[in-house]
């Protein structure tokens, strides 16, 4: 019931900035990969203003950076240079380049500083990340089968901190071709690859890559989605 929420409130700021024109997609470049280059595809960075919009349409509390700072706030460092400025932002499960978020079926946390099995690079799942008055965190994610929003409906000091349980998946397509912008909860049609997933990204812990360091699970959405994350579609449509 909370993530149908969220969704609806994140579908609902992202309806009202696109007709505004703000720009979601950087300026194509083929050596870069900053934005699509074939149709329904796109792979890369959106803007600084796309942030700050969606930011302005929601009901933000309190935010900082989970990749590098943002406006100098640097999300919640856990066990490395730990003081009291990054205490502040413990609702936010990101530690410098990595999150502390588990796979479906996954019981330990996330090591932050690893990679697989645990430790799904930050900048893929939040380069800007933002709490809302309801106590959900909101993170902007970037590139790598990107951009995502990924929500957690209760924030990091709330378990269980696991895809598909109260953290769920929101792909971003920007198209450059036909300007069309829309999101779409993972596991919706185009949101995967199905040569590695199959025709449908089923929502099981025995389904998807548990050990996954990319959402989708790597640059242009090849590859194995992490373990829980389908259930984003699967119960917003249930």
């Amino acid at each position: 019931a909370k993530w149908k929420k969220e969704y609806s409130v994140i579908n609902n700021a992202f309806n009202e900035v696109v007709p505004d024109g703000v720009e979601i997609c950087e300026a194509y470049s083929p050596y870069s990969g900053n934005c699509a280059s074939t149709d329904n595809v796109y792979i890369g960075t959106p803007t600084d203003d796309y942030y700050n919009a969606m930011m302005s349409k929601l009901r933000v509390v309190d935010y900082c950076g989970g990749a590098t700072p943002f406006d100098g706030k640097a999300c919640d460092y856990y066990n490395s240079s730990w003081s009291e400025q990054h205490a502040k932002y413990r609702w936010s499960g990101t530690v410098g380049a990595y999150c502390r978020y588990k796979a479906l079926g996954v019981k330990q946390e996330s090591d932050p500083g690893s990679y697989s099995p645990y430790g799904i690079f930050s900048y893929n799942f939040g380069k800007h990340v933002v709490l809302l008055a309801d106590g959900a965190a909101v993170y902007f994610g970037d590139s790598h089968g990107g951009p995502w929003i990924v929500v957690d409906v209760n924030n990091f000091n709330k378990g269980p901190n696991e895809f598909g349980r109260d953290v769920f998946v929101i792909h971003v397509t920007s198209n450059i071709r036909t300007n069309k912008h829309y999101i779409q909860p993972m596991g919706a049609e185009g949101t995967y690859d199905t040569s590695s997933n199959g025709e449908v990204c089923e929502c099981s812990p025995d389904k998807g890559k548990k050990s996954a360091i990319y959402i989708g699970s790597a640059a242009g959405q090849t590859g194995e989605v992490i373990s829980g994350a389908c259930c984003s579609a699967k119960y917003l449509l249930e």
